[in-house]
C-alpha cells in the first residue's frame, strides 16, 4: 500500500498535496472549537490503519430503510417516520451471520438518500426511533457487534433529494450534514471508515472539508466516496470487482472520478447478493416473490480470494427484510462462504491454456486483448469490439493435448446467453459442450476427452458485449 510521499525534486502530488490541505484545515477546526493542543490525540499512523481494516477481509453491507418498504432502490418524496413500517431489529442476527461468514466487519447505512435517520439524532424527527419500531438501530447495531466481535463502519448519503424543503425549512443544510457526522462519530463508539455516497451532491460540504472535519472526531477513521472530488484514503467501488488498487477499473462505478490519484491506502468493492431482476430493489430487500434469488455462494468466496490476492476490502450488500431480519438464503449462503473460509477446497489441476496465445473474434480495446482471459488474472479481461453481440475466443494449446474440461469466468457480467466450447480436429470445428448461459466460474466436464491443439469458446448469442474474465481448459 502507498504511503505518501514527496518528491525531493518536484512538489507533492495533488492529492498529496490535498491532505496536506486537509491536516491543515483538521488544525483549523480544532482552534475553533476552541480544543486545546493537549486534547488532541497524537498523530495516527494511517498507512497501518488501512493495513489493519484491509486484514478484516470482507463484511456485511446493511441497506435498510424506507426503500425496504417501497420496493424501489429510491424513496423520495415520503415525509413521514411512520412510513419505515419495521415489526423487527434483530441486529444480533446480523452480526452473528456475519460472525459465521468469517466478516470482520459490518458497514451498516446510516441514512439514504430520503433523509431518514436510523440512528437517534438531534436534527430531524425524520428518524427511526419516530418510527412505529421505536429503536435506536445504530445504537443496538453497536452492542451486537461488540458481543459478536465485529467491527462497524457507516454508509451515509451526503446529500438528500431536492424535496427536503418540504419537511427541513431551508432544506438540507451544511450544518445538518456536519452535525450528523458528529453525532455519528462521538456517540456511537470507534468507526473503522466511512463510506459517503454523492449521488445527492456533497450537501454544501466539499470532500476535502468533509474529510477534515470527520478526522477531527477520529482521526483513524478512514474515509471514501463514490464519486465527485477525490478524497480520503479509500478508493470506492461500488458494483466493482477484486483488482490492485493501482487498477481505476477495479473501482466499478464512478472510476473514472478517481482516476490518477495514486494516494489512496486501500481499494474496496462492493455489490448486492441478490442478482439484478424484474421489479423491486435490489441494494434493499425487494418483494417476497424474490426470496429464493441469491447469488452463489461459490461465487462470493471466489470474489473473498480476489479481495485477499489484492488486499482489497469486499462489503457485500445484504438487505435486512421488513420484520428486520436477514432472508433465510442469505444466511444459509453466507454460512456456506464462512465454511470454504475455514476449510478451503482442495486446488483444481494447473490449466493447461495458461499464459498460451490466444486470439479472438473481435476486441474492445487496448487493455481487453483476447489473452487476458487465458492469463490466470482475476482483475483482467478479454472484451469483444463495442458493437458486438457474439464472437469467438481462440486459444493455442501449442500441441495436441488430451483436454477434459474447461472454466468459464464472466466476471460478473453475466451477458452470454448462448455458447459452445469446440476443438479444432482436422479442418472442423467440434463441439464438446454447450450451453444457454455462462456466469462465473461455471467448470463444464467434457462428455469425452478431447485431443487437439486449438480450442475456442464460441459466443453465439450475448445481450450485450461479449465480457470472458477467465476461459481455461484443463487435462
Amino acid at each position: 500500500m502507498k504511503d505518501i510521499k514527496m518528491n525531493r525534486s518536484t512538489s507533492p502530488t495533488p492529492h498529496a498535496m490535498q491532505r496536506l490541505i486537509t491536516i491543515a484545515t483538521c488544525i483549523a477546526a480544532f482552534s475553533a472549537s476552541g480544543l486545546r493542543s493537549a486534547d488532541v490525540a497524537a498523530p495516527v499512523d494511517m498507512k497501518q490503519r488501512a493495513e489493519d481494516l484491509a486484514g478484516l477481509r470482507w463484511g456485511m453491507f446493511v441497506c435498510w430503510s424506507f426503500s425496504t418498504f417501497s420496493g424501489q432502490e429510491w424513496t423520495p418524496g415520503v415525509k413521514d417516520a411512520a412510513f419505515f413500517k419495521a415489526t423487527g431489529c434483530d441486529t444480533d442476527q446480523w452480526a452473528r451471520t456475519a460472525k459465521e461468514a468469517g466478516m470482520g466487519y459490518i458497514l451498516f447505512l446510516t441514512k439514504h438518500h430520503d433523509g431518514f435517520c436510523l440512528w437517534d439524532t438531534k436534527t430531524t424527527d425524520r428518524k427511526v426511533p419516530k418510527s412505529p419500531l421505536g429503536l435506536d438501530v445504530l445504537a443496538a447495531l453497536r452492542k451486537s457487534c461488540d458481543k459478536y466481535g465485529i467491527k462497524l463502519a457507516l454508509y451515509f448519503s451526503e446529500g438528500e433529494f431536492n424535496d427536503h424543503k418540504d419537511y427541513h425549512p431551508g432544506g438540507y443544510t451544511v450544518e445538518m450534514k456536519k452535525a450528523q457526522l458528529k453525532e455519528l462519530l462521538t456517540e456511537y463508539g470507534p468507526i473503522e471508515y466511512i463510506w459517503f455516497d454523492h449521488a445527492q451532491t456533497d450537501g454544501g460540504l466539499s470532500h476535502a472539508l468533509t474529510t477534515a472535519w470527520c478526522k477531527q472526531f477520529q482521526p483513524g477513521c478512514l474515509i471514501g466516496y463514490n464519486h465527485g472530488e477525490a478524497s480520503g484514503d479509500i478508493r470506492l467501488g461500488e458494483m466493482g470487482h477484486p483488482a490492485p488498487l493501482s487498477d481505476p477499473a477495479g473501482a466499478g462505478l464512478g472510476s473514472a472520478d478517481a482516476k490518477g490519484h495514486g494516494d489512496y491506502l486501500l481499494a474496496e468493492f462492493t455489490y448486492p447478493i441478490l442478482p439484478a431482476h424484474q421489479g423491486g430493489a435490489q441494494w434493499f430487500y425487494s418483494l417476497p416473490q424474490h426470496d429464493n434469488l441469491c447469488l452463489p455462494a461459490e461465487q462470493l468466496y471466489k470474489d473473498y480470494l480476489g479481495a485477499v490476492k489484492y488486499g482489497n476490502i469486499f462489503s457485500l450488500d445484504v438487505g435486512p427484510d421488513r420484520n428486520g431480519k436477514l432472508r433465510n438464503i442469505d444466511v444459509e449462503t453466507l454460512r456456506k462462504v464462512g465454511a470454504l473460509i475455514k476449510n478451503p477446497p482442495p486446488s483444481p489441476p494447473p490449466a493447461v491454456s495458461k499464459g498460451k496465445p490466444a486470439k479472438a473474434s473481435s476486441v474492445w480495446g487496448s487493455g481487453y486483448e483476447a489473452d487476458k482471459a487465458v492469463d490466470g488474472d482475476e482483475g483482467t479481461r478479454w472484451g469483444a469490439a463495442p458493437d458486438a453481440r457474439s464472437g469467438w475466443l481462440e486459444v493455442d494449446l501449442g500441441k495436441v493435448t488430451t483436454v477434459t474440461s474447461a472454466l468459464i469466468d464472466e466476471a460478473g457480467y453475466g451477458r452470454v446467453r448462448k455458447f459452445s466450447i469446440e476443438a479444432k480436429q482436422g479442418d472442423t470445428w467440434t463441439v464438446l459442450a454447450s450451453g444457454t448461459a455462462a456466469g462465473d466460474k461455471k467448470t463444464i466436464q467434457f462428455k469425452s476427452p478431447a485431443k487437439a491443439q486449438l480450442f475456442r469458446l464460441n459466443i453465439l448469442e450475448a445481450g450485450e458485449v461479449p465480457t470472458i474474465g477467465e476461459f481455461q481448459l484443463f487435462e
